[in-house]
């Protein structure tokens, strides 16, 4: 398998630099490559982003983590998101169930409607009663 921490790398910081926003790559021994963007103006969250397995982007904030791969066929998508979620046409929705977290799913605006994109579990399974809260970035810490 062809790994892809260069052209990660590349992505992370094109995506970066196309919204003025400071990226640090940090050390980690157990993935390939994860770069952080603290909260700053533009960012009103802290946002990791990874390559780990040599071909798995990963997005990571406020609690949500993504597993997306192959990197030849999901780097676009993985481009667009990470826009998407400085824009806010992606937002996390978090389901919560008496006070814990179920789900949170990655969605992205698709004209009027939100699209689910990726969905990460929580603890228990999601059912009637659950309360969802949105969040998405308003552009200023």
């Amino acid at each position: 398998m062809q790994d892809h921490t260069p052209e990660a790398e590349a992505l992370f910081r094109a995506f970066a630099e196309r919204h003025s926003l400071t990226i640090r790559k940090v050390k980690e021994p157990n993935v390939e490559l994860l770069m952080e963007l603290p909260r700053q103006p533009g960012l009103s969250f802290d946002l990791t982003l990874g390559l780990q397995n040599a071909d798995e982007l990963s997005i990571g904030f406020e609690g949500f983590w993504s597993y997306i791969f192959p990197f030849n066929q999901k780097h676009e998508l993985v481009s667009s998101l990470l826009d998407g979620i400085v824009s806010g046409a992606c937002r996390l929705a978090v389901h919560r169930q008496f006070g814990l977290v179920v789900k949170r799913v990655l969605e992205r605006r698709v004209g009027d409607n939100w699209e689910p994109i990726y969905q990460a579990l929580g603890f228990g399974v999601p059912f009637i009663g659950t309360q969802v809260a949105y969040l998405s970035n308003n552009q200023s810490p």
